[in-house]
């Protein structure tokens, strides 16, 4: 009967949000854990907490921030499998070529599967700010804050993700440029068929709902995470002001992207030259610099399968040997950077993406995914400052980033103009290797991807396609056909 509870309460959650006809197999893989009481007629605060907690399950959904063998891990590894960070070997299973070589089409079902994951998370979210004003008395006031808070910052952060793929630009103010259906009720009805919302309109709901949580997490009963530990894995004030840096940089808001940034790096430091503390953010056996991660626990798959099968060291994507090489002594990232050791292991030759194989020594896969650090703080207002006319502060951001990171470091001076900025970039490419970042980044600036000196030699990989084109429809993912095919109001991007 509980199996039965499960599937009816995902059926309604996705005739809500007018999304698509899944497979039995998906709608599984998306169930919300919490009771029958919690989702329909919630008797108390906690059992609205309850919802809240499967909120953060469905963030570990293996097309979301997990994984599957071969597949999945869709804002974790898949946007570097998807640009030139990584490399498809001669091992894979070919699960993701689809996406890797950007051969996807509205029926490809990786595709479906990246569209409806973000969703699960919605719905959880709207469940919560339907139902938690019904038990908000002064005397609890702040505990519903922290909840209502956190509800708010998942909301915007599932849809912010949502934007990054599907929309076909991230300008701030286009009416124009369609992004998606803004999603701020859990309305059980077959008839709801929204429509696509501009970008602009997409923006406000954003920023409306961060200003909310901000205000709300601001003022809580307690801390959300605690003091001390191994993790940080609810959102609290600090994680709010992270993706709102975040989403600024999108927008092209300069000077609030600085601001942003800030009140981030001031609120959790940089890791200095300690290569337990940062290695520790991957292995959990140190919290490091980590502002929110995401928990995988036992027997759950994290993000590292779509690259590193790590039960057996099975390697489908590689890093670009213009991010690193086996002897560490060429690329982005060399043997006397402390990511180095952290991100890769080198074995015959060969160099494998092992930052997320397992805690402290193990290698079975189960590892969290740290989706805020300082260290994009850093390269976040660095951008900003070198694009808000202030050069001079942006080198130094991007200075004492290198000088925590690399043995020796001597610090440059007089980078300016378009050279600074692909410095900034590249130091991206360093810090956030496998973190879900590159296809992003070429998406919202060059828009233009040109593979490495693997890319074409069919002796070691199969990748076919070594060039993304400014003008090509694949920067942006097509709205899946069981979407269309559900609600005749979402509109089809560009050219598919």
């Amino acid at each position: 009967m509980f199996k039965n509870i499960k599937h009816s309460i995902i059926y309604a959650s996705l005739a809500v949000l007018g999304l698509q006809a899944c497979t039995k197999k998906e709608l599984i893989d998306l169930y919300p854990e919490f009771s029958l009481d919690a989702i329909s007629n919630p008797s108390s605060m906690k059992q609205v907490e309850e919802v809240l907690t499967g909120a953060y399950a469905n963030f570990r959904n293996g097309n979301y921030f997990g994984s599957g063998s071969g597949t999945g891990s869709g804002w974790a590894i898949m946007p570097d499998v998807m640009s030139d960070n990584l490399w498809e070997t001669t091992q894979t299973l070919a699960n993701s070529r689809t996406m890797a070589d950007w051969l996807y089409q509205p029926n490809t079902g990786q595709v479906s599967s990246l569209y409806s994951a973000p969703y699960g998370v919605i719905a959880n979210a709207n469940i919560v700010l339907r139902d938690i004003d019904k038990f908000t008395t002064t005397d609890n006031r702040k505990l519903a804050n922290r909840i209502k808070g956190q509800a708010y910052a998942i909301r915007a952060l599932a849809h912010f993700d949502l934007m990054r793929y599907f929309s076909a630009t991230y300008e701030r103010n286009s009416t124009t440029v369609l992004a998606l259906n803004y999603s701020t009720q859990f309305i059980v009805s077959p008839n709801v068929k929204p429509v696509r919302m501009s970008n602009k309109q997409y923006y406000d709901s954003l920023f409306s709902d961060l200003s909310k949580a901000e205000t709300l997490l601001a003022d809580v009963d307690k801390p959300i995470n605690a003091a001390t530990g191994l993790t940080r894995p609810f959102i609290d004030l600090p994680v709010v002001n992270a993706i709102l840096a975040r989403l600024y940089l999108y927008a092209g808001m300069w000077p609030e992207a600085i601001t942003a940034a800030t009140k981030v790096i001031d609120a959790r430091p940089l890791v200095n030259l300690d290569q337990n503390a940062y290695s520790g953010m991957y292995n959990q056996t140190n919290r490091g610099e980590i502002i929110w991660n995401v928990q995988f626990e036992s027997g759950e798959s994290g993000p590292t399968f779509v690259a590193y099968f790590a039960t057996n060291g099975r390697s489908y994507f590689r890093p670009a040997l213009e991010i690193a090489t086996a002897a560490g002594t060429s690329g982005l990232i060399q043997n006397t950077d402390i990511r180095y050791t952290a991100f890769f292991t080198a074995a015959s030759g060969e160099l494998a993406l092992t930052k997320f194989k397992g805690k402290n020594a193990l290698s079975d896969g189960n590892m969290n995914f740290p989706v805020f650090r300082t260290g994009e703080m850093f390269l976040i207002r660095a951008e900003a400052r070198a694009r808000n006319s202030q050069e001079g502060l942006a080198l130094q951001d991007l200075n004492t980033l290198r000088a925590a990171r690399i043995n020796g470091y001597t610090p440059v001076s007089g980078v300016t103009g378009a050279q600074l900025l692909e410095a900034i970039a590249n130091e991206r490419r360093r810090e956030l290797v496998g973190e879900g970042h590159r296809f992003f980044d070429l998406k919202r600036t060059t828009r233009l991807i040109v593979r490495g000196s693997t890319c074409g030699n069919t002796a070691v990989s199969p990748t076919g396609d070594c060039r993304l084109e400014p003008g090509d429809r694949e920067w942006t993912l097509p709205i899946p056909e069981s979407v269309r095919n559900a609600n005749v109001n979402a509109a089809q991007n560009p050219d598919y």
